[in-house]
């Protein structure tokens, strides 16, 4: 089992660089001698999930991870549905819209649809970022009782910005606000001079939320107006799958 849980550490690590990792760095993180971690590479290499840049010698996800990624669906969802309610909203906007899913503490990117206006930050599908940092993060653990949040969450964040949300009460508190209000927004918290706006949805069959975002300049449009767009379009979804949250 310890090997099982290095390999997935290891698997997280590469998947979260934006750049090849070396022996060393996982060695690092993990806490193993560089041969041991040479060898547990070696294993993920073969088997497919990490290839190894023949110049550096470094290893980036490999040709099963991306299979494996691409063939994730959250159970229940109609991704088709939700991907044409993403375009609709990046037309109407302009503006990028986002699907994300709750992995703990942290997001996961699905998809995306580019809109007109350029983003002023970089992410890739797959990247993980802070959940209560971002609104669509936010938004998906509006889903969760404050006991799970209390569960998941120490008495202090994670600070991306200077505008993040500083401690687990504070969070609690926002994510009151969201469930009020039936959106999240984040100013600025995650990525300097970028606001969003987040919401989530329930499939019919699953316990797994998924959430819809857009993100935009901050200096370019009102949040509130914005969110009205996203929430209109999944109000219509979900009272068609019968979300209580939308019904």
């Amino acid at each position: 089992m310890k090997t099982l849980r290095n390999a997935t550490t290891a698997l997280s690590v590469i998947a979260e660089s934006p750049c090849p990792v070396s022996v060393g760095e996982i060695g690092d993180h993990l806490g193993l001698p560089r041969s041991s971690a040479s060898r547990l590479l070696s294993s993920l290499r073969d088997g497919g999930l990490i290839e190894q840049d023949p110049l550096t010698r470094h290893y980036r996800p490999g040709a099963l991870a991306w299979r494996l990624g691409v063939g994730f669906r959250p159970a229940g969802h109609d991704l088709d549905l939700l991907t044409g309610a993403m375009t609709a909203l990046s037309q109407s906007t302009g503006f990028t819209c986002w699907m994300a899913v709750l992995d703990r503490t942290r997001i996961v990117l699905l998809r995306q649809h580019q809109g007109r206006t350029p983003a002023h930050f970089s992410v890739r599908l797959g990247q993980t970022l802070p959940a209560h940092t971002t609104a669509v993060g936010k938004a998906l653990l509006a889903r969760l009782p404050d006991r799970g949040i209390t569960d998941l969450y120490g008495e202090t964040l994670s600070q991306e910005t200077r505008n993040s949300l500083h401690d687990r009460a504070e969070l609690i508190e926002n994510i009151r606000i969201v469930r009020e209000r039936g959106y999240a927004v984040s100013r600025q918290e995650t990525f300097p001079g970028v606001v969003a706006v987040g919401a989530s949805i329930h499939g019919r069959a699953s316990s797994c939320p998924i959430g819809l975002s857009l993100s935009f300049p901050a200096e370019m449009a009102e949040s509130d107006r914005i969110a009205r767009q996203l929430m209109d379009e999944l109000a219509v979804i979900g009272r068609d799958l019968a979300d209580p949250y939308w019904t």
